[in-house]
């Protein structure tokens, strides 16, 4: 599964724009979106992150990500389409009117489309329902939360989607669900507030989900490392040599120590320490490189927000260099977003920039 395009109509400072993610009609490996604040570029990865999703049968409340800070992004988007790639056909992620449904003359008869009319109103409905946090020990806050949660939830799932190109439609679905395609977004600041919304939907176990958030926080890398060293050890060393060759400069991953719970890092003068020595743009590469690693399949497509945060100048060329070569490594598809001219000069030169003008 790769990306095509994105078509979007009256989305915050977009009003009516074509986001190309191909070179000679062929989908890019490597895209940078670049731009200064204000335009766009986290909203193209909203927006993707979220069509994806409506390739989900299951698709339902829980796999929408709620920010108390900001409505989502579908509720205040008029119209968009995202086409991806399939093998050899193409399926459409549409919200909003049909009739603003753009078609590729190149994929005619190989192009489905899945239409989401109502989903805006709905989330819009959830977004706005009143849920109080229990006082007090009183059970009634708490019965309100569930009875809200399960009623617009039961909404959600009756609402109405349209499928047309139905008979090219059904079975790309059934080809992302068997090689588990997915779709993982980095997302760039650590929020930490959790919604109270969320806990209010009734939750269900998933077999498969095909878009997944990533939030960095306090402690995961170690924990990531450590879990891999003790559940999966062949995974966690081909990672360590990975990220020993193409991650850390001056320093390895030398092993974990089990008795003190320890990420183990060795300088080149033999001296060790644990992660917490790392300067914070050493820890964001081996977070970056450490969760892309283990995800990484010919399938999957990242969304990296703000690659370039928090890097020295020299740690960016760095973060160039491992995106590439994990992209060899994995055939996986990378869209990063990016302030520096740095990073816009490396993906420049290979055709693969967008450049988002306000």
């Amino acid at each position: 599964m790769k990306l095509l395009r994105l078509y979007i109509h009256n989305s915050g400072v977009f009003k009516n724009t074509i986001i190309d993610f191909t070179h000679h009609d062929e989908p890019q490996d490597l895209i940078c979106l670049a731009g200064v604040n204000g335009s766009g570029k986290t909203t193209v990865m909203e927006l993707i992150f979220n069509l994806i999703n409506f390739i989900n049968p299951d698709f339902s409340l829980q796999n929408i990500f709620f920010d108390r800070l900001k409505p989502n992004v579908l509720t205040w988007t008029e119209f968009a389409q995202l086409d991806v790639l399939i093998e050899d056909k193409v399926l459409s992620l549409v919200l909003g009117d049909p009739n603003n449904i753009q078609t590729n003359s190149k994929y005619t008869g190989k192009q489905g489309f899945i239409i989401e009319n109502e989903i805006k109103r709905l989330i819009k409905n959830f977004e706005n329902t009143v849920v109080k946090i229990p006082e007090d020990d009183k059970d009634e806050p708490i019965l309100s939360i569930k009875l809200t949660g399960i009623r617009e939830a039961e909404r959600f799932f009756d609402r109405k989607i349209d499928w047309k190109e139905e008979q090219v439609v059904k079975p790309l679905i059934q080809k992302v669900e068997n090689n588990r395609a997915s779709v993982y977004f980095f997302n760039a600041h650590d929020r930490e507030i959790v919604d109270i919304r969320y806990s209010s939907i009734p939750q269900e176990k998933r077999k498969y989900e095909i878009a997944h958030r990533y939030d960095p926080k306090k402690d995961d890398l170690k924990k990531t490392l450590i879990f891999y060293d003790y559940a999966h050890p062949e995974k966690f060393n081909d990672l360590k040599v990975w990220v020993n060759k193409h991650v850390l400069v001056g320093k390895k991953i030398k092993g974990i120590d089990r008795v003190h719970f320890q990420v183990v890092v060795e300088t080149k003068d033999g001296k060790e320490h644990g992660l917490e020595r790392l300067s914070s743009g050493e820890e964001s590469l081996l977070i970056i490189a450490t969760q892309l690693y283990f995800r990484a399949s010919k399938n999957a497509i990242f969304l990296i927000d703000e690659v370039d945060q928090s890097l020295h100048p020299e740690f960016q060329e760095q973060v160039i260099r491992l995106l590439k070569q994990l992209q060899k490594d994995k055939s996986c598809q990378i869209l990063v977003s990016s302030h520096s001219e740095i990073i816009w000069n490396a993906f420049e030169d290979k055709g693969c920039l967008t450049e988002l003008v306000i």
